[in-house]
């Protein structure tokens, strides 16, 4: 197996903090804040709240070929309370708009225990009190996602 990856580099502007309210929902609200602050490279350094609710999509089986498909997918959905221990992911132009892909892990209790589950943020995740975030854009680095040949999805660099 041979290793291959693209690298680009990029410096710090600035970092943006948002305080998403109760009743939002998480994804949009990211979505929202990056297009109104025309955030179009940057990456979510920070996540934290509360949800009353959450949906999360993970890969179930990797295809025999690309695309991953919802066929590969499971979609989870969770009616109780659920502590954002973290969200990380990036902002990213795709197809001219701002683009969010984050990942969020959470824990949830279960009985006495206390359970750490996570995932693809999708739409879904609505707040309960409050959920802080961070994202820091960048400089210097075009962000852009394309169609990509191989994966037969939009991905990040050429």
């Amino acid at each position: 197996m041979t290793d291959r990856y693209i690298v680009r580099s990029g410096r710090p502007v600035r970092v943006i903090v948002a305080r998403v309210k109760p009743g939002s929902d998480l994804l949009r609200s990211l979505q929202k804040v990056a297009a109104e602050e025309g955030i179009t490279s940057g990456v979510i350094v920070s996540g934290v709240g509360l949800l009353k609710q959450a949906r999360l999509r993970n890969c179930k089986r990797l295809p025999d070929e690309y695309p991953i498909t919802d066929a590969n997918r499971t979609y989870l959905s969770f009616e109780k309370p659920l502590e954002i221990l973290s969200i990380s992911g990036n902002v990213t132009l795709a197809e001219g708009e701002p683009l969010v892909h984050a990942h969020l892990t959470l824990s949830k209790v279960e009985g006495d225990e206390i359970t750490v589950i996570g995932g693809h943020l999708i739409e879904g995740c609505v707040v309960f009190g409050f959920s802080e975030f961070a994202i820091l854009e960048l400089e210097g680095i075009e962000m852009v996602k394309r169609f990509d040949e191989e994966t037969q999805t939009l991905q990040l660099f050429e």
